[in-house]
């Protein structure tokens, strides 16, 4: 009777968000960092003290086992991110069920909600997966959804620029060929920067804050600003309904963008 109390698996807090974290594929690793271990391995020695074992097959942990224990049910997931996840698991999966389950209209809805929750498709998988960096809002959040649905659409790839696409209209100076010579080069910086060049000239929307999930363990940092600069932070964040460290994550992020520091971030973003 007393072994059968200390196999029983204990479900604490850690436990239960480890379990969540798993259920929406994030890594192990990752989940490692947020709960301040040091790698998956120290996160195995907490689950095992208390109770859980690796299960390989679907990569999560379950309770311990012994021969007079039947087996246990997996730890199904409660969020609505995790329950598409694990729905989408199944081979045979129902997209109209799936939306029915967890209160969507189409496929659409789920893939605009998972894009919003830091989740992308991937196709490999054939899954939804945590990702990490900058969320775009476009037509990938469309394109997600249909996939989920096996209709493949054909890569957009972008248009090669030819010389004579590169050329203004100059009809009034065929003969001027040096002239024209000079343009080029120009006119093919123009178009290698296009992209930098439209967000100076017409920046994004004020009424669309970029969005960034960051990896690793949030930490309390206590800073100095003055009253104006405090109050004003706040009455942004009221008016956007947004927290203020998200405020001051967009912030910093553009910042160190702006100031050289554009390879660091994109490393930060893509870290696992």
């Amino acid at each position: 009777m007393n072994n059968e109390k200390n196999t029983k698996p204990i479900y604490d807090r850690r436990v239960k968000e480890i379990l969540e974290g798993l259920s929406q594929n994030i890594p192990r690793d990752e989940l490692a960092k947020k709960f301040g271990h040091k790698n998956y391995k120290t996160l195995d020695i907490y689950m095992r003290r208390r109770n859980f074992t690796w299960d390989s097959e679907n990569q999560t942990y379950i309770p311990k086992l012994t021969k007079d224990v039947p087996i246990v049910e997996k730890v199904k997931p409660t969020s609505k991110a995790g329950m598409i996840i694990e729905m989408l698991k199944n081979p045979n999966f129902n997209i109209e069920y799936i939306c029915a389950k967890v209160g969507f209209k189409d496929h659409r809805q789920i893939a605009e909600y998972m894009t919003s929750k830091g989740f992308v498709w991937s196709p490999d998988e054939g899954n939804y997966k945590k990702t990490y960096g900058m969320i775009e809002n476009d037509k990938d959040i469309e394109n997600d959804g249909m996939e989920i649905e096996n209709i493949l659409d054909e890569p957009i790839t972008q248009k090669e620029i030819s010389e004579a696409d590169l050329n203004p209209p100059m009809d009034h100076m065929e003969n001027n060929q040096p002239l024209r010579q000079d343009y080029i080069p120009l006119l093919k910086w123009l178009a290698s920067n296009k992209e930098k060049i439209s967000k100076l000239i017409d920046p994004t929307n004020t009424d669309t804050l970029p969005r960034y999930i960051i990896p690793g363990k949030a930490n309390g940092k206590t800073i100095q600003l003055s009253e104006a600069l405090q109050d004003m932070a706040v009455t942004f964040c009221n008016e956007r309904n947004i927290k203020q460290r998200e405020l001051f994550e967009v912030a910093l992020i553009e910042f160190f963008r702006k100031y050289g520091y554009d390879y660091e971030v994109e490393n930060l973003l893509q870290s696992f």
